[in-house]
């Protein structure tokens, strides 16, 4: 079975495909393989650099991903520009890796935050999406990649359609406002509900006691 995880950035999806990566399951990791495509020498790199400019390739060759993440989160048109790049490699990428790994593990997982943006999901059986507050991601953005408040919340209303896509569209949807060990619980009985038996492999969860 292939699973997709999705979720807004902050929210959490990350864990749980790591959760799932410890159970057994090979996670395709989206976020692994956009950096992959953008290293220099790469086309994407290139043709990023041609519809951006060269002010967001630093002095080595590499992208500029910092100043590039503030240009897209924070103006649309420039996103839209980014993904009509980023997008069909992405999916070709993906296509590549999950025939790579075919009849290998019983689960495979594609971890992709732009799951249904790319259309990815097409390529996967069931959808999982994880959900959190509002409030609670830019937190955990700000610990997690040492932004300011306003760089996180910039980030965070950027994906401020995720969660309505994913919700309408799961097979199933995972609040992560709460300790990591509720969520632990909730992907557990959601497996179950999906049909994905991981009962013989429970022990020693990643999950910590608390946060």
């Amino acid at each position: 079975m292939i699973v997709g995880i999705t979720g807004s950035i902050g929210s959490g999806k990350s864990l749980v495909a790591s959760e799932l990566a410890r159970l057994g399951a090979y996670v395709l990791d989206l976020d692994v393989i956009a950096r992959e495509l953008v290293e220099p020498g790469m086309p994407a790199l290139a043709e990023i650099r041609v519809e951006f400019g060269p002010e967001y390739i630093l002095e080595g060759g590499s992208l500029n991903r910092r100043a590039l993440g503030r240009l897209v989160f924070s103006e649309p048109e420039a996103l839209r520009r980014l993904n009509k790049i980023m997008f069909p490699k992405l999916v070709e990428a993906t296509k590549e890796r999950l025939d790579e790994v075919s009849g290998q593990y019983d689960l495979v997982v594609v971890d992709a935050a732009i799951l249904y943006q790319a259309g990815l999901d097409k390529l996967v059986d069931k959808v999982i999406a994880v959900t959190a507050e509002k409030e609670i991601r830019i937190a955990r953005i700000v610990k997690r990649d040492k932004l300011s408040y306003e760089e996180a919340s910039v980030r965070v209303s950027g994906q401020g359609e995720l969660d309505e896509i994913a919700g309408r569209s799961a097979d199933l949807v995972i609040d992560n406002s709460g300790a990591p060990q509720a969520l632990r619980s909730k992907l557990m009985d959601g497996l179950r509900l999906l049909g994905i038996d991981v009962s013989s492999q429970t022990a020693d969860s990643i999950f910590p006691d608390d946060e």
